[in-house]
This record gives structure tokens, C-alpha cells and sequence, in this order.
């Protein structure tokens, strides 16, 4: 019983920093991503935009029919591009 009560006091913990440390977006900054997203080519689900740490991550980009993570720092400029594995 003892070892339950653990378990369930550190999953709800995880979950709680989890959701602590997803920060909303404001209109500007999903607005700021995606025009950096669009001057690539690509395109981009608000929905798929985070706030990583310091910099924004956008999950399934869109480039030419092949999905991307993209990484932008603050000022929605591009730092990586990495190609998503299926």
C-alpha cells in the first residue's frame, strides 16, 4: 500500500511541474512563429507551439511535404530545423 501511495504522490507531482512549466503562448508570440515558419515555406498548427525553456519549439512543420521540429529563440529567429523520423 505504501509503495502505491508513493507512486501516486510522485505522478501527480510530475504532472503538476509538467503542466507548471508549459507556459501559455500570447497572440503575438503564436503570430511571431508562425510568420517565421511561413518565410521559410513551411507551415505550422497553432496548436503545435510551445515556449521550451527560452525559446519557442513548433512540432509538425510542414516543409515540402516532410515534417519538422523547428527551434526559434525569442526574437523568432530560426535556430534548428530537425527532420521528424516517422
Amino acid at each position: 500500500m505504501r509503495v502505491l501511495a508513493t507512486t501516486l504522490i510522485l505522478t501527480l507531482f510530475t504532472a503538476a511541474s509538467a503542466s507548471a512549466a508549459k507556459q501559455a503562448l500570447t497572440e503575438e508570440q503564436i503570430e511571431g512563429v508562425q510568420s517565421a515558419i511561413k518565410e521559410m515555406g513551411c507551415t505550422v498548427a497553432d496548436s503545435e507551439i510551445e515556449i521550451e525553456g527560452k525559446w519557442f519549439e513548433a512540432d509538425d512543420v510542414i516543409c515540402d511535404r516532410v515534417k519538422y521540429e523547428v527551434y526559434l529563440d525569442k526574437d523568432f529567429k530560426v535556430l534548428n530545423k530537425v527532420k521528424e523520423e516517422d
